[in-house]
């Protein structure tokens, strides 16, 4: 069965309209909501005023629902302009007076129901298919915005999870003219009327569970980002001017993970105080969004605009934030769509599409978490649209979300073929309500679960331990002097207690932890410890300001490197959770050739090291020993590879001897070589380096790894390797030429 063309359906509407009035009498009567907008607004008062109930409903974590529109006067008749072929083969288009037919028709508001009406052609001539879809919610044309908003923002308790720390998401999708701008510029204005009302009540309820008078606890920051092909803008910033084509110029904002992996484009963040301020900003953010005809919409939007409102709440200023993501999606578009447009405009029509595709991905593998145990991959990273999403979408998110999607289709039969696309990409998001996650459990090793008192405590034993390897560095160096002399220092008492300059319970009040630190600059944590160095408001003396931040800094790193290391490890502990393929019930497993050095073995899912087997040597031996021997272990390997080719002798057998050999050497010279150098001795090469120098050498090398799927703390060692052998020759060198200079 074939998809009808414009022309026949233009040709056949009588007979489709006759079809659908036979298909509509045997139909039951539509549901309709199970509550009124009342009931709701009731409850959800009911819910904000008692102090013993929870502030927000949890539920499902994706909410699917359909839209459709009403159609516009002289729509149809726009719409369904028929087109015939001359005998010369050129398109004439010929003015009919067409009525509206209806290719959309709800079948259920809730659970919602909508069935698509689509013409086909079969052997025997036009007939009209009815394809149901499944949603949570479903609005006919007859719903206006406000009871839209009620349905959606109010009964889920969206603004409640904001203002509570979590995270709500609105996501509009449809066909270029569909009514997706028009609800969501509604939602805005209606969230912009209400929130500050909604955050009047709860910031009472903290305000008095903490003991405190002012009410006024939650400070709002919004932003407005517009997304045009793979070009993103801050719409707050008005353009810098216009361009040959007439387009307005506007700086181009980067869109990147920082080191914490948090997604933060450089935007222009408001503080708003009131409704009206927000709805100021709204209005003006969008007079600055970019739009042009189409062949379904003379002012459609070319571009995603995204709307992200976050809450801080000052009595409790070292959680996290909330956050409001308001998407209005550009439209899609199909050839028939887009044919007339230049090619830029078809650059970046593929554009929103690919973005409309991947985002489709993501929140589908975010569906397909709550009902699937071990790993889902969600390919967020894969778009810019997805990558400002994050929040949403991170596996390692403990911040709760809820996502709406409200999925537009036009109501005319001529759509129908467009509208099966986007309710067919939008249903399968409808799922059950996911598992709940507690808190991360605590880890030595990974900064981000540590409590406050867990981070007061790593703070002063990391300053306590970077104070005495500095004292003992310098008293080392003293001593060499001394004994040049002819004179012999004091022993240091290790006991000794040191200054460690920086007050910790100054530096990390309340409840702050190490997740809050992670997500600093460094340049901030720097400027905090300066802060809390100074015993009183006086600026503190030259030569501290200068201990403090290299200290500082060097504490700074270590907890990035944690942090880092830590979410490697998170990763790679959940990308093994998936499940192996199964390769024995397929191909039968595979049998070791007697006397063959090479190892034949069931795939598991995981690359091999190499084609080689390497004995009774561990993965981590074998990495650690390439990191240390780097370019020399592949041209060893590949020397004995080449030498047994020219000989005709066994190159597997070759190759594998030549690795055991180095591992051998490896072994013989200490295994893993960090071993070898006391803290001591490295505290002296950090300083004779340069601390900027040293950190950059490691994190350069962490990268290095990562990008090669290789450890980073032995990255990190070997790094610290080489730089203590630098240091140790430019001893012996020094040592050498003082020699020579006294003889």
């Amino acid at each position: 069965m074939a998809a009808a063309s414009a022309t026949s359906i233009t040709s056949n509407l009588p007979l489709f309209r006759s079809l659908l009035s036979d298909w509509s009498a045997k139909q039951p009567p539509p549901k309709g909501f199970t509550t009124t907008t009342e009931e709701i607004s009731e409850v959800f008062d009911k819910r904000l005023s008692d102090k013993a109930s929870g502030l927000y409903e949890t539920g499902k974590d994706v909410l699917v629902t359909f839209r459709t529109r009403p159609p516009l006067e002289d729509e149809a008749a726009e719409k369904f302009k028929a087109v015939v072929d001359s005998e010369e083969g050129q398109e004439v288009q010929v003015q009919e007076k067409v009525e509206f037919c209806e290719g959309i028709t709800l079948a259920s508001a809730e659970p919602g129901v909508f069935v698509a009406h689509v013409p086909s052609v079969k052997w025997n001539g036009p007939t009209l298919q009815h394809k149901s879809f499944d949603s949570d919610l479903a609005f006919g044309p007859q719903i206006d915005n406000e009871e839209v908003y009620k349905r959606t923002v109010v009964a889920n308790d969206l603004l409640a999870l904001v203002l509570s720390g979590g995270i709500s998401c609105i996501l509009a999708y449809g066909q270029t003219g569909s009514g997706k701008t028009f609800t969501m510029e509604g939602l805005e204005h209606r969230i912009a009327r209400d929130l500050f009302a909604v955050a009047a009540v709860m910031g009472r309820r903290f305000a008095e569970a903490e003991g405190v008078e002012d009410h006024d606890i939650f400070e709002f920051g919004v932003t407005f980002l517009e997304l045009l092909g793979k070009h993103a803008s801050d719409l707050v910033e008005p353009p810098e001017g216009v361009d040959a084509r007439g387009e307005p110029i506007r700086k181009e904002v980067p869109i990147q993970e920082d080191k914490a992996g948090d997604v933060r484009p450089r935007l222009i963040s408001t503080s708003v105080r009131s409704s009206a301020e927000l709805e100021d900003l709204i209005n003006n953010s969008l007079a600055h969004r970019r739009t042009s005809a189409t062949a379904r919409n003379a002012t459609s939007s070319r571009s995603h605009a995204i709307l992200t409102i976050r809450v801080k709440n000052k009595l409790l200023p070292y959680a996290e934030e909330g956050q409001l993501i308001l998407v209005d999606l550009a439209g899609s578009e199909r050839y028939e769509d887009s044919k007339a447009h230049d090619k830029q405009r078809m650059d970046e029509s593929r554009e929103n599409n690919k973005s409309l595709m991947n985002l489709k991905d993501c929140v589908r593998a975010k569906a397909k978490m709550a009902a699937e145990e071990g790993f889902v991959h969600i390919p967020w990273r894969m778009n810019k649209l997805t990558m400002l999403l994050k929040p949403i979408f991170d596996i390692e998110a403990r911040q709760h979300s809820k996502t709406l999607i409200i999925a537009h289709v036009s109501p005319h039969i001529q759509d129908s073929v467009h509208s099966v696309n986007t309710l067919s990409y939008a249903s399968p998001f409808k799922t059950a309500p996911p598992k709940p996650r507690g808190p991360a459990p605590y880890d030595a090793k990974d900064p981000r679960t540590w409590s406050h008192a867990q981070t007061v405590s790593w703070l002063k034993d990391e300053f306590t331990k970077r104070v005495k390897l500095r004292r003992q560095a310098e008293w080392k160096v003293k001593s060499e002097r001394a004994a040049k002399e002819g004179k012999k220092l004091k022993p240091l008492d290790s006991d000794e207690p040191v200054d460690t300059h920086v007050d910790v319970d100054k530096l990390c009040p309340g409840d702050m932890t190490a997740k809050n630190f992670a997500k600093m600059y460094t340049t901030e944590f720097i400027e905090r410890c300066l802060q809390a160095a100074r015993k009183d408001e006086k600026p503190l003396p030259q030569s501290q300001t200068t201990v403090v931040k290299s200290i500082s800094t060097e504490v700074a790193g270590q907890m990035y490197y944690l942090v880092i290391t830590a979410k490697t490890r998170t990763r790679n502990a959940i990308m093994k959770s998936r499940k192996k393929l199964a390769v024995v019930d397929t191909y039968g497993e595979f049998k070791r050739t007697a006397g063959s050095r090479t190892s034949n073995v069931l795939w598991t899912g995981e690359a091999p090291l190499t084609k080689y087997n390497y004995g009774k040597y561990t993965d981590e031996e074998l990495n650690m020993a390439q990191l240390q021997y780097r370019s020399t272990w592949n041209q060893v390997l590949w020397a004995a590879e080449k030498k047994a080719k020219e000989e005709g002798g066994d190159v597997a057998e070759a190759v594998s001897k030549a690795a055991e050999e180095m591992m051998e050497k490896w072994k013989a010279e200490g295994g893993r070589v960090m071993l070898k150098f006391p803290e001591e001795e490295i505290a002296e090469a950090k300083a004779d380096t340069g601390y900027k120098k040293w950190d950059e050498h490691v994190e350069e090398a962490m990268v290095r790894a990562d990008n090669n799927k290789v450890d980073s703390q032995w990255a990190r060692e070997n790094a610290i390797r080489e730089m203590v052998d630098d240091y140790r020759k430019k001893k012996a060198s020094q040592r050498d030429g003082g020699a020579s200079n006294s003889v």
